[in-house]
């Protein structure tokens, strides 16, 4: 999963490191609590919300962004989520299979990947109308946000030693992975300890290309003269962000990838019995949820 730049919380914790276990977690796309039609049928409101937490918007504004959102739900409902629940239901059969192989995981990260760039793709255009039509005040306060989150996460990360973010790595990974396999045994638990100390933390690295990340977007809100240039080089910078990072950051980003791929794949093949019955049980209800997410596309009059 890219990075979001409208995420509010420590690059450096599990909540974007669990992106790179999206082999198994593709219903974490949508949302981080189980209920997803609870977050998804709620979008219309708590995005707007959400992006009014960074830029105050005016009424003519909330009105683009609903209708924007809108659309980008019909388009997601009637196009996307069938496909979710295809690939979940392809990742429990192969994982309680006796036959699965690494590059099968590589293969179900690479699928969600192309499904998050589609959907930033996709809501790129209602999220460029509202900063085309931002005032000066609106992109001062938009920028100041960004970097008064970047202040609360250095401070963070300065108060928190390797160790404890260790822990706090193999605390959340371990949470999730119970939420999907149920308990784990201590030979399970022990592979987490041995990945999050294999685990190389993003840290000031991925504060740097945050901000650069927010260096280019300022550049481009600079030009908005010119609104389909404007569209276009937003649109890249939100589906592309990978030239904008330093040599360092993606080498652990592909180090961490490969790590944790290397770990799941492990546990997976020592699931027990009951652990895949868990997971079966689990994808059954998530893809469910996906299935009936799904929608013609054509829009309800209002």
């Amino acid at each position: 999963m890219q990075y979001n730049p409208f995420r509010i919380g420590n690059s450096s914790r599990p909540g974007q490191l669990l992106r790179i276990l999206q082999a198994l977690l593709l219903a974490l796309l949508l949302s981080s609590c189980s209920r997803i039609q609870l977050a998804y049928n709620n979008l219309d409101w708590l995005l707007p919300h959400y992006l009014s937490s960074y830029m105050p918007l005016s009424d003519n504004q909330d009105s683009l962004l609903e209708a924007g959102v809108e659309n980008f739900l019909h388009w997601h409902c009637s196009t996307q989520v069938t496909s979710y629940a295809q690939l979940l239901r392809e990742v429990d059969r192969r994982f309680r299979s006796d036959d699965l192989i690494r590059t099968e995981l590589v293969n179900f990260n690479d699928h969600v990947q192309q499904a998050w760039t589609g959907i930033l793709q996709q809501g790129s255009p209602a999220l460029g109308v509202i900063l085309l039509t931002a005032d000066e005040t609106q992109i001062r306060e938009l920028f100041e946000g960004f970097e008064e989150r970047n202040s609360e996460w250095l401070e963070e990360f300065e108060a928190t030693s390797d160790e404890e973010l260790r822990d706090d790595y193999r605390e959340r990974m371990s949470k999730e992975l119970q939420r999907w396999f149920g308990e784990l045994d201590e030979r399970q638990e022990q592979l987490l300890v041995v990945w999050s100390r294999r685990f190389q933390p993003l840290g000031l690295q991925g504060l740097e290309v945050r901000r650069r990340w927010q260096s280019r977007l300022q550049e481009i809100m600079n030009a908005r003269n010119d609104p389909e240039a404007f569209q276009r080089e937003f649109a890249e910078l939100l589906t592309n962000p990978g030239t904008l990072r330093t040599p360092v950051y993606q080498q652990r980003l592909d180090h961490n990838r490969d790590v944790t791929i290397d770990m799941l794949y492990t546990i997976v093949l020592q699931l027990s019995d009951a652990q895949k019955h868990h997971l079966k049980r689990q994808v059954k209800a998530v893809a469910g949820d996906f299935d009936d997410l799904a929608c013609s596309g054509v829009p309800v009059a209002s």
